[in-house]
């Protein structure tokens, strides 16, 4: 089924695709949900009225929504797509983000539309195609078991395409959804895996860009203006997310061999100027000055050319954690976890947490820190699911811990692992871990920024809240509007009202900012009707014992008195029940 749809700056409906019966519907906004602008804020209006509790993530019953903002594609460093869901590693909603060239190209070939709302089952595996406004659910069995990459050369030049690799068809769950050739992935807590639930291989959009008033080209011209003056900016433009390998190696919070020491000593393998010096050429998302991406050509231990990275978190927790100083073999398993399309954080710590629990004498697989052959075999186990391990692997550490015990080795929050920074030399990042909506994440606040890399307040506990608090609620409403992270210190100016007002629509900061926070409790809300609360926002045991090796985090662990001081705080400040409750009325 097929439908038509015209051009339409002002976002205004939503596209809600039944894969179970092939229909295909376009339906205005409800009002709760217009207000709420785009995004996040869209997809949590959704999700909280249409995802009962109890539901399965892997069941038809789940939703997926596709979404972006107004100013997608529009204003500079906005090619962003929010992809929402209950996630299938930890039961919360989650909603993960990727760049590149897709959301510009989906969100121009659905004018007036704010997402996408997938539900259902296809008998088979199929694709929705969107062409210019006509959208129509293909089936193509023919598509099963290849990567991203590999689905560009079925639809040939002028597409672009977001979909899942063997380890979303296998219901991995960390399975990402990979775009522009698989260089960008919304990447945790296992989107791809509800798109392989339902059948759904990818979607494909055509389009042209539109013709944009005066008016929007001279604001865009100010703003790449801004973006590339800015002081904020400016690391993304030199060097991209790899230099802050530098800042956690000197805070001394890199994790390094299963999250022993915050100091690397195979750092310089690893190091910015390493990635400099193999630097083949930079990349860019659609409309963006910034370039932050780039490709290497590498020769060690693999002879590797990568289409894009690896980023920081990639290395971080594929090199130093897993004991790997070659920065060609970090790229070789980032080339392989794209392929099969699984997030290299969850990958990075599963390996890390194997070769601990081997080095402790706990029986589960044989392997050593910096052992790269058996690394690969473990990604193959775990994106086919062979056998018992690679099948217990590919649904969490938490199940691994609950299969194989090594408790004390796991680092994770609701089912989450850890991304790349130790909070025993940053403790407003233990704060943020445990109250991040849809797991360990670094992405709702980076309080490691202001409170460590660049600030005197690293092991802080009475200032991590307001940090934390205040990065939540801002990084809700950029999100609703589908703004880059590494844009904010740009748009958080004025929240991105002048943009706004641009396109039509009439928002104060203060309004936003209100707004912002009302869809991070709402968020709250959704994951406390499916039995979370204070009891999930948690410090695993690892936290709370002395980080070793050198620097200026050596020594130090995570009091469990003043985290208890700093997430009491945290509720406080957001309005919340003693048990971590929202209290606003969020019926939707």
């Amino acid at each position: 089924m097929g439908e038509k749809i015209t051009e339409n700056f002002k976002l205004e409906k939503v596209l809600r695709v039944n894969l179970t019966s092939g229909s295909i519907k376009s339906e205005p906004l409800e009002k709760g949900a217009k207000e709420l602008i785009g995004g996040k804020g869209v997809a949590a209006y959704y999700m909280l009225k249409e995802v009962r509790p109890g539901t399965d993530p892997l069941s038809p019953d789940n939703k997926l929504i596709f979404s972006w903002g107004p100013l997608t594609g529009i204003a500079p460093t906005t090619s962003r797509l929010v992809v929402s869901t209950k996630s299938p590693l930890t039961g919360t909603f989650l909603d993960s983000y990727s760049g590149g060239m897709f959301p510009a190209k989906l969100r121009f070939g659905l004018p007036g539309h704010v997402g996408i709302i997938f539900e259902g089952k296809a008998e088979e595996m199929c694709y929705l195609l969107v062409d210019h406004g006509n959208v129509e659910l293909v089936a193509a069995p023919e598509l099963k078991g290849k990567s991203v990459a590999e689905l560009y050369q079925r639809f040939g030049k002028g597409v672009e395409i977001a979909g899942i690799g063997v380890g979303g068809e296998k219901m991995v769950r960390y399975a990402t959804i990979s775009s522009d050739f698989g260089t960008h992935h919304a990447g945790r807590g296992g989107a791809g895996a509800v798109m392989g639930s339902k059948n759904l291989k990818c979607v494909v959009a055509k389009s042209d860009p539109p013709v944009l008033p005066k008016e929007i080209r001279d604001l865009s011209v100010a703003y790449v203006k801004k973006l590339r003056e800015n002081p904020g900016t400016q690391w993304a433009i030199q060097i991209g997310t790899a230099g802050t390998t530098f800042s956690s190696q000197s805070a001394g919070i890199l994790p390094s061999f299963g999250w022993k020491m915050g100091k690397f000593p195979g750092y310089d393998g690893i190091s910015p100027e390493k990635v400099k010096e193999s630097t083949k050429e930079r990349k860019t998302c659609y409309n963006c000055p910034l370039a932050c991406g780039y490709s290497l050509r590498l020769k060690g231990k693999f002879e590797i050319e990568t289409r894009k990275g690896p980023e920081y978190e990639t290395i971080a927790m594929l090199g130093p954690n897993c004991g790997i100083d070659d920065l060609s073999a970090i790229s070789k398993l980032d080339y392989l976890c794209g392929e099969y399309g699984i997030d290299t954080i969850e990958v990075g710590n599963i390996i890390s947490w194997l070769m601990r629990c081997s080095e402790e004498g706990i029986k589960i697989y044989d392997i050593k820190f910096g052992e790269v052959e058996k690394c690969l075999q473990v990604v193959e186990a775990i994106a086919h699911r062979k056998e018992k391990l690679g099948d217990t692997l590919a649904d969490g550490l938490k199940k691994a811990v609950s299969v194989y015990g090594g408790e004390d080795f796991a680092v994770e929050c609701k089912g989450m692992s850890y991304p790349g920074y130790d909070p025993r030399g940053s403790v407003a990042m233990a704060l943020a871990y445990a109250t991040s909506d849809r797991g360990a994440c670094h992405k709702r606040s980076w309080a490691v920024g202001p409170t460590t890399f660049w600030g005197d307040a690293a092991f802080n506990y009475e200032k991590a809240p307001k940090f934390v608090k205040e990065d939540h609620d801002n990084n809700s409403i950029l999100w609703c509007l589908a703004i880059c992270d590494f844009a904010s210190p740009v748009y958080l100016e004025d929240l991105g009202s002048e943009w706004l007002r641009a396109l039509g629509y009439d928002y104060t900061v203060e309004q936003l900012k209100s707004i912002g926070n009302k869809v991070w409790n709402m968020v709250r809300e959704f994951n406390v009707r499916h039995g979370f609360d204070r009891k999930d926002d948690y410090l695993p045991k690892m936290m709370t014992k002395p980080l070793g090796g050198e620097g200026p985090a050596s020594g130090k662990s995570i009091d469990s008195a003043g985290f208890k001081l700093m997430l009491e705080k945290y509720y406080e400040l957001q309005g919340w029940t003693k048990d971590g409750k929202p209290k606003l009325n969020l019926d939707v």
